[in-house]
């Protein structure tokens, strides 16, 4: 590879491992948004048992009603305070915008990935690497330009174990030979 290829290949790298982080960042957010989902759901369900009447009356049936009363008002009205909440939220539908951005980029990644694989091999002139940049570089524009769902510390974090611990978007030969058919396999 030439010193203008590298440079090339330098600069592409560079925004492949961007897209990497984007993509993993947002596949993060999404399982962090869906698991407080759940957490939330778990909660209101608890504490709609304890507000129903059946509940109530065999749970604190030992206590006297002035203490019971006051109880299941401040119970039902932290029900209906975070039965709003948490429906205005909406983590549902802001993990489901995290999966769906994920998704795009993690297209977006592969065809970065294709074009370093061909430039590597050889196979492009400096032109066509020139265009299939300059192609790449203004969709990943467009995609940046749109509405990019929000995404947290918290993900971040988990995006950084993601990739650098665990190697998420790493394929070892070890795994390519566990996992593909020996006749598809180079020698």
């Amino acid at each position: 590879m030439d010193e203008s290829t590298k440079v090339l290949y330098r600069e592409i790298l560079e925004r492949y491992s961007k897209v990497i982080w984007t993509h993993e960042i947002h596949h993060c957010q999404a399982r962090i948004q869906l698991e407080q989902n759940r957490k939330r759901n778990q909660f209101l369900t608890v504490l709609s048992v304890l507000v129903s009447a059946t509940a109530i009356t065999n749970i604190f049936k030992w206590l006297p009603e002035e203490i019971v009363l006051p109880l299941l008002a401040g119970m039902s009205l932290t029900l209906t305070f975070f039965t709003v909440k948490f429906k205005a939220d909406n983590l549902g539908k802001l993990a489901s915008e995290n999966r769906q951005y994920a998704a795009i980029m993690h297209n977006l990644r592969n065809r970065y990935a294709g074009l370093l694989s061909e430039i590597k091999a050889g196979v492009l002139s400096k032109e066509n690497i020139v265009l299939r940049r300059k192609a790449l570089e203004n969709e990943e524009n467009i995609i940046y330009s749109g509405i990019v769902p929000v995404t947290s510390p918290e993900a971040v974090k988990a995006a950084d174990k993601a990739l650098k611990k665990d190697q998420v978007a790493t394929t070892t030969d070890e795994e390519i030979s566990l996992i593909v058919s020996s006749n598809l396999q180079m020698n």
